[in-house]
């Protein structure tokens, strides 16, 4: 059994819960990560310049890669080269729907979004949920140069909603659907679309790769514009918070538990 009191149990429960609504996306876990590293006076090292020198025992360091992973280690004091280590790992990633590198479509007058599948998701519960996105974007900057910066939106501005009863009557009995056509998130109306400011939901002939009003939402909440937006990775998440749940707050209802939990 736990040595931890139950008042000391419930605060990691909270700070776990915490750890997930930060962490829409695997840029985001590692951000939370670094973040929490860096005010436990965890020295931060980069991978381009060298180590001599700079790691001494009772030393405690850490650096990422790609801004996806992140890896951090202790030296003990009487610790020699040669000598063992001890490792622990976890991935940080969670199975998701991620946009497709041209997600731009239309279907019986709606804007929709093409998604693909990561990891071995239980895909059926993606439906009927309060969806956004989050993840990376590329951002070209003053300088010539392209950073990464991170975003997530908060409001739920995608859904793949279910047919209604009436129009398929064996969904009680085995609910079956087609993971490239019907797993396809709705964005907006079509009229809608065209009455503002997405001159591409008519069907232009240039077809770019992403409706326009999804990158003028993205770039409102990065506060640049969308011709600064180079690329992006983005993943659909469910907007519902992560809470402590149960009659006797002894459950956690989340999303991306896989993996987070082991991450934190």
């Amino acid at each position: 059994m736990s040595s931890l009191s139950k008042a000391q149990l419930h605060r990691q429960a909270e700070h776990l819960v915490d750890f997930v609504n930060k962490s829409p996306s695997p840029f985001h876990a590692i951000d939370v990560c670094r973040k929490w590293l860096s005010s436990a006076n965890f020295t931060e090292l980069k991978e381009k310049q060298s180590w001599c020198g700079v790691i001494k025992p009772n030393g405690r360091y850490f650096f990422t890669r790609n801004g996806s992973s992140i890896v951090a280690f202790a030296v003990g004091g009487k610790f020699r080269p040669g000598n063992g280590t001890s490792i622990v790992a976890a991935h940080s990633d969670s199975p998701c729907l991620k946009l497709k590198p041209v997600s731009r479509k239309t279907g019986s007058g709606f804007l929709q979004v093409g998604v693909q599948l990561y990891g071995g998701g239980l895909w059926h519960t993606w439906f009927d949920r309060d969806l956004s996105v989050a993840g990376r974007v590329m951002v070209r900057d003053g300088a010539g140069g392209y950073s990464g910066r991170l975003v997530a939106i908060e409001e739920p501005i995608m859904r793949i909603p279910s047919l209604a009863i009436h129009m398929d009557r064996t969904a009680n009995e085995a609910f079956k659907f087609n993971k490239e056509t019907h797993l396809t998130p709705i964005l907006a109306t079509v009229s809608k679309a065209l009455n503002g400011t997405d001159s591409t939901a008519g069907g232009d002939t240039e077809k770019p790769a992403h409706h326009a009003v999804l990158l003028e939402r993205i770039a409102k909440q990065l506060d640049v514009s969308v011709n600064d937006i180079s690329d992006f990775e983005l993943c659909l998440y469910d907007t519902q918070k992560a809470a402590i749940g149960g009659l006797l707050n002894e459950l956690i209802h989340a999303s991306r538990l896989d993996n987070l939990n082991s991450s934190y």
